[in-house]
């Protein structure tokens, strides 16, 4: 399996599954007591709009859940893990590595415990010419979100059975549409939402990237 279907099928990345869950119950019964009434009473407007909220607020929570600070921001003491980060060759790297152990080793000299001494040595190398030469320069780690076209994929698939099952085997249309309106809707919202992401993503970078 190549890496890019190894993400887009990770469905286990996908977090606050149950309030989407929650969202998905309270859509499916408002579409089903929806189909019973032919009036649409003020309640079932009330529903969707519930379930749309919830679902907002999953798709909020889940994205933030995603997002990491980056490695390069975060407190460091080990000189090898900083290093490896710098988009460089193996000799430029072992060149700064050896570098820094001989700025480590000065600032022992004066005194300094050697944690508080590479402590230090990464510090005074996290400035901007640096942080240029990063993989990702990023304060956040932004997550690529594929797994939602995998659950897209599967809730097409699952609403294509509903309807093979509707017309074969289950004498109840009214139910059998009702699900097969959950999946349709929400792989149709799972998909949109893959977008919205990326559409954020890139005005988060846009804006990091004027600030760094």
């Amino acid at each position: 399996m190549s890496q890019q279907k190894k993400k887009i099928f990770s469905l286990g990345d996908i977090k606050y599954s149950w309030i989407l869950s929650l969202s998905a119950i309270f859509f499916g019964i408002t579409n089903y007591l929806d189909r019973m009434y032919s009036n649409d009473p003020l309640w079932v407007h009330a529903g969707y709009w519930i379930s749309f909220a919830i679902a907002v607020l999953w798709a909020v929570l889940n994205y933030i859940s995603h997002i990491r600070m980056n490695n390069m921001y975060k407190k460091q003491d080990d000189l090898q893990v900083y290093v490896n980060q710098l988009v460089m060759s193996e000799e430029d790297k072992l060149e700064l590595r050896t570098y820094l152990e001989d700025y480590v080793q000065d600032l022992m000299k004066q005194g300094n415990t050697e944690a508080d001494a590479m402590k230090e040595a990464i510090n005074q190398f996290k400035v901007k010419e640096f942080l240029s030469l990063s993989k990702n320069t990023m304060f956040f780690n932004l997550h690529a979100h594929y797994y939602l076209i995998g659950w897209t994929f599967l809730s097409v698939i699952a609403s294509i059975l509903v309807w093979i099952f509707e017309l074969t085997l289950f004498p109840y249309p009214l139910i059998t549409l009702t699900i097969e309106s959950i999946f349709i809707a929400y792989a149709i919202g799972l998909f949109g939402m893959f977008f919205l992401y990326k559409i954020i993503d890139a005005v988060i970078y846009r804006k990091f990237k004027e600030l760094f």
